[in-house]
């Protein structure tokens, strides 16, 4: 009998797995639909007097679309220059704008992100070992003595908030994790961490 119950548990709680995660994409994507379709909604509604569901979304991807095209020709990058250049004159989003742009340039680099490996580092104390992602190398000059240090970016809270740390170059430990593998740990909470972690060679991999 316990052996049955044992069976019948495991068995929901594999379907449960499956189910779960379906259900809150699904959910996800109707908000977000729900949420974009809402803005322009009310205006084609007073236009036509009737309420057509995802036109007011259809209609945002266009203008997105459009706004792409204006962005990557000369004319049109002067003047969204020029609107780039209000809002950094208007005090409360001046301080808004810079960190929103960053961070979506960030997560649309070529390749997804901008991170070019993951990587493990000894924080916030030695003992303690952190999933990071290497961003930028570079260089401080100290009394005339130059130092070689990778600059890394190790999520805080879940993805987009995180700690930026420099480190010596022999702190750091390069792994065979691909950026999205590490993108999927971070965001699984550590569940999704492989039983181990091979390492690489630096040299191989960046002379």
């Amino acid at each position: 009998m316990e052996r049955i119950k044992g069976a019948l548990k495991n068995t929901f709680l594999a379907g449960l797995v499956v189910v779960v995660p379906i259900v809150i994409t699904i959910l996800a994507l109707y908000w977000l639909f729900s949420f974009l379709d809402g803005f322009l909604s009310p205006v084609f509604y007073g236009i036509l007097g009737k309420e057509i569901p995802g036109l007011g979304f259809l209609t945002e991807i266009v203008v997105i679309f459009l706004i792409g095209l204006l962005a990557t020709n000369v004319f049109g990058s002067r003047i969204l220059r020029i609107i780039q250049d209000f809002f950094m004159r208007i005090p409360l989003v001046r301080n808004i704008y810079p960190a929103v742009k960053q961070l979506v340039e960030t997560f649309s680099k070529s390749g997804g992100t901008a991170f070019k490996k993951v990587v493990l580092v000894e924080y916030p104390q030695k003992g303690i070992f952190s999933l990071g992602f290497l961003t930028n190398e570079i260089t401080i000059d100290k009394s005339q003595n130059n130092g070689r240090f990778f600059s890394v970016y190790i999520p805080t809270n879940n993805l987009y908030i995180g700690q930026v740390a420099l480190f010596k170059v022999e702190d750091v430990i390069f792994t065979s994790l691909t950026v999205e593998e590490g993108l999927k740990i971070i965001l699984s909470g550590g569940t999704a961490f492989p039983p181990s972690i091979p390492s690489q060679d630096l040299k191989k991999i960046m002379p």
